[in-house]
Formats: C-alpha cells, sequence, structure tokens
C-alpha cells in the first residue's frame, strides 16, 4: 500500500502518518525532515526530490507525509490513498500549540536532528493565514479528487471514526 497525506500546518498529518505505518508496518517519511537539515537550514528542491525518490525506489509499501507539492509529483499517481486533512484554522493553531508545549526545545520525531520545536509569529501567521490560502486549498482538493483513492477529513472526530472502522487503534489518545 502506498500512502499521501497532505493538509495544512497542525492538522495532524505526522501523527497520522506514524499510527499508520505502525497499522499497516510501512515505512514513512516526513517531508519536513527531507525538506531541513539541523538548525533549521533547508535543503534544496533538487536534494529533496532525491531523497524523496530513493524512499519511494527502495520500498514497495510506503506513506509519504507532507505537502511540498513542487517536490516528487509522482508520489500522488502512484499513491493508492490520499489522506487531505482539511480542518480549520482555530484546530490547527490548538494542535500547533499543543505540540510545542509537548516538545518545546527539543527536537519531534517526524523532524531533522537540531531542529528545535518553536513557536513564533511567522510560523503562527503560516499556521492561521499564508498555508491556507485558496491556491493552496483548491491544489489539496485536486490531489485528492484525481487520486487512486481520495479522502477528505474536515475534522478530527470524522478522521477517527474512520479509522476506528478500520481498526486502528489509539488514534486519538496520540494527539
Amino acid at each position: 500500500m502506498k500512502i499521501a497525506i497532505i493538509g495544512f500546518s497542525g492538522s495532524g498529518k505526522s501523527t497520522l502518518a506514524r499510527k499508520l505505518s505502525q497499522f499497516y508496518s510501512i515505512p514513512v517519511l516526513h517531508l519536513d525532515a527531507c525538506h531541513f537539515k539541523p538548525n533549521w537550514v533547508e535543503r534544496t528542491d533538487e536534494d529533496m526530490t532525491s531523497i524523496v525518490s530513493k524512499f519511494i525506489s527502495e520500498n514497495s509499501d510506503w506513506i509519504i507525509e507532507g505537502n511540498y507539492i513542487r517536490i516528487c509529483k509522482e508520489r500522488f499517481k502512484d499513491a493508492d490513498l490520499v489522506f487531505y486533512l482539511c480542518y480549520n484554522r482555530f484546530a490547527c493553531l490548538k494542535n500547533v500549540i499543543h505540540r510545542y508545549k509537548k516538545f518545546k526545545k527539543k527536537t519531534r520525531p517526524d523532524m531533522a536532528d537540531g531542529c528545535a520545536e518553536k513557536l513564533d509569529k511567522e510560523f503562527i501567521s503560516w499556521v492561521f493565514y499564508k498555508g491556507r490560502c485558496k491556491r493552496k486549498k483548491n491544489n489539496y482538493k485536486k490531489i485528492a479528487s484525481e487520486a487512486k483513492e481520495g479522502l477528505i477529513f474536515k475534522s478530527r472526530k470524522k478522521l477517527h471514526k474512520y479509522l476506528k472502522k478500520l481498526g486502528v487503534e489509539n488514534y486519538e489518545a496520540s494527539m
């Protein structure tokens, strides 16, 4: 099984990827960990594409979590299932604040080493406005609609209900 997970910052893409990875016993690639080197230094698109392409070629089944739509677009065509987490900005901001409190001054498991969790005005602005412009939202909808199977979730409750039907245990407990 090949799964792509996209959605707004703070929607829970990484958490969903970890749970599905455990459930299906398949590897997961977190694109934020590909995008950043230690201390928040950004990689080039070419370097990221190389990392993603290598991951895809080395794994018959995979989960790739993250947006970076310009990187390795074929992952969406190859995916058997695309999750689009389309939660409102307040839910995403709440998740980002919770995540910050949990990982303050530490590196999350889905980030590159040396990228300590931070919460600043720029990121809050990204979560609340810049990262959810109409163009991005339309791109995400298009990806989900063109997928072999595209699922759009507008609330964590609906996602939880879907995962419960699949038999994915303790999803809510990890949020």
